[in-house]
C-alpha cells in the first residue's frame, strides 16, 4: 500500500511541477527520480550478486570437506581399494571441478582446478 501513495505522490508532484514552473524542470525531477530509481536498483543488483558469491563459495568449501573425508576413508586398511568409494570418490572430483569451472564463470576469481596424480592414489598405505 505504501509503494503505491509513494508512486502515486511522485506523478502527482511531477505533474504540478509542469504546470507550476514549465517543462524544462519538469524533465529535470524526471531525471532525478529515475536515476535515484536506477541506483537502488543497482545496490539492489550487487547485493544479491554478493550473496550468490558466497553461498557458492561456501557450497564448494563444503564439497571439498565432504571429498577429503570421503579419501580419508578410503584409505583406512579396513576400505582400501574398494571401488565403489573409488568411483564416489571421482565422482566428488568431477563435482569439485564443476563448482570451480562455475565459479570462474560467473564470479571474477580465478581457482586452479583439483587435479589428483593416479600414482597417489595407486600406492597402498602398506608402502608409505
Amino acid at each position: 500500500m505504501n509503494k503505491y501513495i509513494l508512486l502515486l505522490s511522485l506523478v502527482i508532484n511531477g505533474i504540478l511541477i509542469m504546470a507550476v514552473v514549465g517543462i524544462i524542470p519538469f524533465f529535470l525531477y524526471l531525471s532525478v527520480v529515475s536515476n535515484f530509481i536506477f541506483f537502488w536498483y543497482s545496490t539492489k543488483c550487487l547485493l544479491k550478486i554478493n550473496d550468490l558469491e558466497s553461498d557458492m563459495i561456501n557450497l564448494f568449501k563444503t564439497n571439498e570437506d565432504f571429498l577429503d573425508e570421503l579419501e580419508n576413508i578410503h584409505s583406512l586398511e579396513m576400505y582400501y581399494g574398494d571401488e565403489y568409494l573409488q568411483n564416489l570418490i571421482d565422482k566428488s572430483r568431477t563435482l569439485v571441478n564443476d563448482f570451480i569451472d562455475t565459479q570462474e564463470k560467473y564470479f571474477d576469481v580465478e581457482v586452479e582446478d583439483l587435479e589428483y596424480d593416479d600414482e597417489e592414489e595407486a600406492s597402498s598405505p602398506e608402502e608409505e
